[in-house]
Parts: C-alpha cells; sequence; structure tokens
C-alpha cells in the first residue's frame, strides 16, 4: 500500500500533485513548505497574516543536478547503496515566485534545460522497510 510522504504537503489532482503554500496577506510573500501559523503561538498578528493557498501545477526550470549517492537523513528513500538509484533533483520556479526543491522525472540530465517548462506529478520513493511513500515531483511538460 502507498501512502504519501506526509501529510499536509500536498494533494493528488489526477497527474498532478498540487502543493501547499502559504502567503503572507502583509507582504504578498509565498513560502513553500507552508509557514504553519501555530508556530506563531502567542503572536495573532503573524498567525492572522497567515493565508494558506495552493501553489502552481506549472512552473519553469531553474536549476537541476544528479543525486549520485544516498543522500543524509531526512531522505526517506532507501539509503542502502545496493539498491540506491541516483536521481535528478532541481529547483522549479513557480508563477508565485517560489522555488520548490523537487525530484525531476520522465527525463534524465541529459535531456532537461534550464527554462524547460515543467509541470507537477507524483512519484513513489522505496524504504528500506518495504512501504511505498508517494511524493511530489516535476516533469517536462508536453509540447516543451
Amino acid at each position: 500500500m502507498t501512502s504519501l510522504i506526509t501529510e499536509g504537503l500536498f494533494r493528488v489532482d489526477g497527474d498532478r500533485a498540487v502543493l501547499f503554500g502559504s502567503r503572507r496577506r502583509s507582504s504578498g510573500a509565498v513560502k513553500f513548505p507552508a509557514e504553519r501559523p501555530e508556530l506563531f503561538d502567542g503572536d495573532s498578528e503573524i498567525q492572522d497574516d497567515i493565508e494558506p493557498i495552493e501553489l502552481s501545477t506549472a512552473g519553469t526550470l531553474y536549476t537541476y543536478t544528479t543525486q549520485e549517492f544516498p543522500p543524509p537523513l531526512p531522505y526517506k528513500g532507501n539509503r542502502d547503496p545496493k539498491v540506491f538509484q541516483p536521481y535528478v533533483v532541481g529547483f522549479v520556479e513557480l508563477a508565485e515566485g517560489v522555488l520548490v526543491e523537487t525530484l525531476i522525472v520522465g527525463a534524465t540530465a541529459a535531456e532537461l534545460r534550464i527554462g524547460q517548462p515543467l509541470v507537477s506529478t507524483t512519484t513513489t520513493l522505496e524504504t528500506a522497510d518495504g512501504r511505498s511513500l508517494e511524493t511530489f515531483a516535476f516533469r517536462p511538460a508536453e509540447n516543451s
């Protein structure tokens, strides 16, 4: 059975992942992951300033690289060097002006280019104990 990597980070809408962000009403600053008002306990002005939003499901590849070795914790995938598979990771700029660090699927590093349109999707990580975790990712947009 596959479960979400964590609750409150994104939701699945068809073949897209809709990321949950936040916007400061006073400044318009957008954050991902979303700021949590309860972390500002006792400061009602800040709590009231944080607006939950859903972020765009399309963006532009800002930069990327390959992860060639098992990353350190808190990476939740299988970190065993015998089973680890390198993957592409990058930053995607969304229309809201926020950069999202993400897995990039559906293309090799050689097939990507900075400025390329990408769309959100999901992918599955397998853990060392055999669990399947669904997480958000981005992939090249069709006709890009």
